[in-house]
């Protein structure tokens, strides 16, 4: 029969999809602006492309079990040895595997709010004690993460939902405090130019969490890597299924490590949009703009609840897909998130704005 637990977890909600607003609304899918799932709006290089057309000619052979050519690329981008890394299915696999590999059941798990729900569900899965602590804007305060004996910690910085980074003092603080494993979710990192990676070399209780799907705008393609806590790296690759990463997954995340000019351009682009969407979104009376660190915003909607489904359908019905985020744990009235696209695309979102609030 099936477990107990599998009763009381909600599914994780991944938002809406192009496919869904074109079939409801009439709009063909090539037109719908997806803002939603803070995806990159710029695809991989030409040269990119060119690795992935070759790959065809061997899919239908098993990639190579233990990745050593993509390992290689990663611990050259992070300054690491190898043996400290793990790869695996997006961020989310490994995210996974590491509650897998240090949860018993009743172990406590430490959860700042409001954060990614998904830590929540995998933790949960493990049978684990969750003491969810609530930090208004994700300002995280290590000496009350801290007053929990924790088994594991979960921070993301940037943070998602709100954008922002946690300070490195307090990364050091709970590093340097607790006997649990800190686990950093950083799939937003470069979006920042800032990164706790380097704590490696310092605090083997520490694991940083990274994903290929936003700088790197592989979404589709589903690569993550974990780096640091060798015990935990180590049991992460004994533990994975053999093949996690496709053939061609692997070979293209390979290929984006050798075009990072490119990606770090894409990235200026996107924030230089980040800053102009803030502060245009700024001048309506009835938002609240959280500032951001990451290639998304986050806005607080300063009307009553029955506005919340009018907002939504106003950008739906012009083929915009925004996250809506209202009563996600730590979240008081109506929020939603939006992922900063090409100008062209945020235009269109400012217009709605306009029209609907004029």
């Amino acid at each position: 029969m099936v477990r107990g637990v599998i009763h009381i977890i909600n599914p994780y909600d991944p938002g809406k999809f192009p496919e869904d607003i074109a079939k409801k609304y009439g709009i063909p899918e090539a037109e719908v602006i997806s803002l939603s799932s803070n995806e990159n709006p710029y695809p991989p290089p030409e040269s990119v492309r060119k690795t992935y057309e070759a790959a065809y000619d061997k899919i239908n052979l098993y990639p190579h079990p233990y990745y050593q050519e993509l390992k290689e690329g990663i611990a050259e981008y992070v300054g690491l040895d190898e043996e400290l890394i793990a790869v695996g299915n997006g961020a989310s696999e490994l995210l996974k595997m590491i509650c897998e590999v240090n949860l018993e059941a009743f172990d406590p798990v430490t959860i700042p709010i409001p954060g990614y729900t998904l830590y929540a569900v995998l933790a949960m899965l493990m049978d684990a004690s969750i003491k969810f602590i609530e930090f208004p804007e994700y300002k995280i305060n290590g000496d009350d993460i801290l007053k929990n004996d924790s088994k594991l910690i979960f921070l993301c910085s940037p943070n998602n939902p709100t954008g922002n980074l946690i300070p490195g003092k307090e990364v050091k603080k709970i590093l340097k405090e607790t006997e649990g494993i800190v686990v950093v979710d950083e799939a937003y990192t470069e979006f920042s130019k800032k990164s706790h990676i380097h704590l490696l070399k310092k605090y083997d209780n520490l694991i940083i969490v990274r994903s290929f799907s936003k700088f790197f705008s592989l979404a589709g393609l589903r690569v993550g890597y974990a780096v640091g806590n060798p015990e935990t790296i180590g049991a992460i690759e004994k533990i994975r299924l053999p093949f996690n990463i496709s053939y061609i997954s692997a070979l293209v995340a390979r290929a984006c490590l050798d075009s990072l000019d490119y990606f770090e351009s894409a990235r200026d682009e996107i924030i230089k949009e980040r800053n102009r969407l803030e502060k245009e979104l700024s001048k309506f009376e009835e938002i609240d703009v959280y500032p951001s660190d990451s290639n998304f915003i986050l806005i607080k909607i300063k009307k009553e609840r029955d506005f919340e489904t009018k907002f939504q359908e106003s950008f739906e019905r012009k083929g915009i897909i925004l996250r809506n985020v209202t009563g996600l744990l730590g979240l008081e009235g109506i929020h939603f998130r939006i992922t900063v696209s090409r100008k062209d695309h945020n235009d269109k979102l400012l217009d709605v704005m306009h029209k609907l609030f004029e």
